[in-house]
């Protein structure tokens, strides 16, 4: 019972996140301009204007056209159109997915695999300098945005040292600087969680009795 509880509260969370996010991105939407306007060529007169606003239901208030994206997102998987590029949003999450999955998956393996050892020689070197210096880098991991320290590696790995690229896609020298911005705030509570648990076990009488024994 408490975990279905438990599942439940994090699904109602994760709904109520989803939510807020899709109405933050569309409300941006206004923020740029008259969408009509915008999809439509530079040299669009008023009238033509006018005429693909009311076919496009813009002439509704924000709530209605909210409520109609959201549906057609819902019943039929449809996002809409993409004002930069003309082609639906669907097409191109399609096209971009494995690039985002692979990145992730690597950045992810990267990232617990660092850890899971900072980790382990901080709790076994606890107190000294080791331990001083992984709780530092952990430290900053997760202090620094990834932006941030994305733009630090484009900056002196790329353009300084130009150790790798500053983008593209189909090689594994691509992979690195981002999969490293993207976990280092993971391996950063990856390598916390791992030193406390391990400090807490190395605690435990048993330990201590296996210890004394040799």
């Amino acid at each position: 019972m408490r975990l279905a509880a438990f599942l439940a509260h994090r699904l109602a969370l994760a709904l109520v996140v989803l939510v807020g996010v899709s109405l933050v991105v569309f409300l941006c939407l206004f923020l740029t301009g008259d969408p009509a306007a915008l999809m439509l060529p530079p040299d669009a007169t008023r009238d033509e204007i006018q005429r693909f606003r009311a076919a496009m239901g813009f002439d509704d208030p924000w709530v209605v056209q909210y409520l109609r994206w959201i549906g057609r997102i819902v019943l039929d998987g449809d996002f809409g159109t993409s004002l930069r590029f003309g082609r639906p949003v669907g097409e191109l999450i399609r096209e971009r997915l494995p690039a985002t999955a692979l990145l992730a998956v690597v950045a992810l393996a990267w990232s617990t695999a660092v850890g899971f050892v900072l980790g382990t020689i901080a709790a076994v070197r606890r107190g000294g300098f080791l331990d001083f210096l992984v709780r530092a880098i952990a430290l900053s991991g997760q202090a620094i945005p990834v932006f941030w320290l994305g733009l630090l590696l484009i900056l002196f790995v790329s353009l300084r040292l130009r150790w790798l690229p500053t983008g593209g896609y189909g090689e594994a020298r691509h992979l690195v600087l981002p999969a490293i911005a993207l976990g280092a705030y993971y391996m950063s509570a990856v390598t916390r969680l791992v030193r406390a648990s391990l400090i807490e076990a190395l605690d435990q009488d048993y330990v201590r009795t296996a210890r004394a024994k040799g």
